[in-house]
């Protein structure tokens, strides 16, 4: 079951775009992204065209509003934190971080980075290409040891690169390194992708902020 949580505003064009993009059916639940105070007919309007849409598709699609204090940041990143935790861990959660006020969004995207390896997908609305792109949140919350930053290290300097050739260079056994690039993974610290017998390991986005 899919959890779609997006910021919502004036145009409901993008959350559409979401919906259309990765599919949805009943049972699927939609949390809509508002401020405590509606200043604007529009954003009201907007929430109906997705509601309707939702509608149209199946009557079981849940159509949620989560309501958060703009002029509060902290009690924002808290409350939208919070939210992404309440999600069942078998739901696939897929957010969308443009179309709403900027206030929120900021507070928003903090949230997601907080818990970003609860998070299966992530997209931004483009301004200057007009599409939704998807993006690879980093996982800024992880802790690593020692031995893993070496790893890391190593595969910077020298990547792409193989579990056997990391092992070599550190003078480390193959298998204590298969253990490690596996763990790195899992962190999205590290990329392995298998080709024949081994695998191509490269540095992700998170690998070079926790380095």
């Amino acid at each position: 079951m899919k959890t779609y949580i997006s910021l919502s505003g004036f145009d409901s064009s993008q959350i559409v775009s979401l919906i259309v993009k990765y599919g949805i059916e009943g049972g699927d639940r939609i949390i809509l992204i508002r401020p405590e105070e509606e200043l604007d007919t529009r954003g009201e309007l907007a929430v109906q065209a997705v509601r309707d849409l939702s509608l149209q598709i199946s009557s079981s699609i849940d159509l949620q509003i989560h309501r958060v204090d703009h002029r509060d940041f902290e009690g924002m990143v808290i409350s939208l934190k919070t939210l992404l935790e309440s999600v069942h861990s078998e739901n696939e959660i897929i957010v969308n971080l443009s179309g709403g006020p900027r206030e929120i969004f900021l507070a928003f995207t903090v949230a997601c980075l907080c818990v970003s390896e609860r998070i299966s997908k992530t997209t931004c609305f483009s301004d200057i290409e007009r599409r939704l792109n998807e993006l690879t949140l980093p996982n800024i919350t992880a802790v690593l040891e020692e031995k893993q930053k070496r790893i890391l290290k190593d595969v910077q300097d020298s990547q792409p690169t193989t579990i056997s050739e990391i092992a070599r260079r550190l003078s480390v056994s193959e298998s204590t390194i298969s253990r490690q690039v596996a763990r790195l993974a899992d962190l999205r610290a590290l990329d392995a992708v298998p080709r024949g017998k081994t695998k191509v390991v490269r540095i992700t986005l998170t690998g070079k902020i926790l380095l």
